[in-house]
């Protein structure tokens, strides 16, 4: 939907048009949704606050499977009842608090079931169900990255820093690749309500295809690490010796082939070139700083590198789209 906004007082003033016409047009005016976005955002925060009491009240992972399917239920309530979509925020909030919530048990329940791939299957099974049936493109991303975490990706945190990790970057390639392009593939041939979902989850495989090249590129990978290699530290050493390895190059020179043609395959502006263009110096920076390491000269070197980058990306974005 393009939305186009229209200063009717000043177009009238300046004769542009009549004030005939602006009455006419302001009565085509879309309804001010900030009353109603207000009141679907304190019903949120109202819900989460009688969430958070009652676990605090009864601290109990049967309590959490329980708020979680009396959200989806009201997700659903809303679905059917809310026709003109007033409480559309509040049926969106709900949905990602009872989706989540569930994956959230799901991944308590069976936290021992370490070397198991069915929690995390079923964790992302029930993220993608959701978000295909309410709609919602804030399930499909956390949907593709629950997928990755059986190959070994995820994140962490410690004090005042982020890290990704992932453990099998040839085979998360070769997954999120074919994801990637089945959803794009696919994204032109359903119908325009589940166009936004395939196309947030498309561009998280998309994300996640770069992050393991990013990780390949600068450790290499060995296959399958993530299942076979033993807990044992010095048999592990063993393990890694004598199993199929990649070398960092062939991610470095494959990561560099697939960005510069997502560049010119791509839409001109869109998010796929855009995002390529941005990896596409980020994994320049990543190996310039690998060989030369960060002095002064690199990065006097790597600057002027960045400003002849910015110009020659403003003038591309600049030119007529082809």
């Amino acid at each position: 939907m393009q939305i186009i906004r229209l200063d009717l007082n000043s177009l009238t003033e300046n004769g542009q048009i009549s004030p005939e016409e602006a009455v006419r047009l302001k009565a085509f005016a879309l309804p001010d949704q900030k009353r109603g976005l207000l009141i679907n955002l304190l019903l949120i925060f109202g819900a989460l606050s009688v969430a958070a009491g009652t676990i605090a009240l009864v601290p109990d992972a049967a309590t959490g499977l329980v708020l979680a399917l009396v959200a989806l239920g009201g997700a659903e309530a809303l679905r059917r009842i809310d026709v003109d979509a007033s409480l559309k925020v509040l049926g969106a909030g709900l949905a990602l608090m009872g989706a989540v919530g569930l994956a959230g048990w799901i991944g308590w329940e069976f936290r021992d079931a370490e070397a198991s791939l069915y929690p995390t299957l079923a964790i992302a099974a029930v993220l993608a169900a959701a978000a295909v049936w309410f709609r919602s493109p804030f399930l499909a991303g956390p949907a593709v990255l629950a997928l990755g975490a059986t190959l070994g990706s995820g994140t962490g945190y410690w004090h005042a820093s982020y890290g990704i990790f992932v453990e099998e970057p040839t085979l998360t390639i070769l997954l999120f690749s074919v994801v990637a392009a089945g959803l794009f593939a696919l994204r032109g041939r359903i119908a325009s309500a589940y166009e936004s979902v395939t196309t947030i989850a498309a561009r998280t495989a998309f994300f996640m295809i770069n992050f393991a090249f990013w990780i390949g590129s600068l450790w290499g990978d060995r296959i399958g690490e993530h299942w076979l290699a033993p807990s044992a530290w010095s048999e592990r050493s063993e393990w890694r010796e004598a199993a199929m390895e990649i070398p960092d190059i062939v991610f470095t020179l494959g990561w560099a082939g697939f960005l510069i043609a997502m560049i010119v395959q791509a839409r001109r502006g869109g998010l796929v070139s855009v995002t390529s263009i941005v990896f596409l110096a980020i994994h320049f920076y990543t190996q310039y700083f690998e060989l030369l390491g960060a002095n002064a000269t690199s990065l006097v070197i790597g600057g002027i590198v960045l400003v002849g980058l910015a110009v020659a990306g403003a003038r591309f974005f600049r030119a007529d789209p082809v």
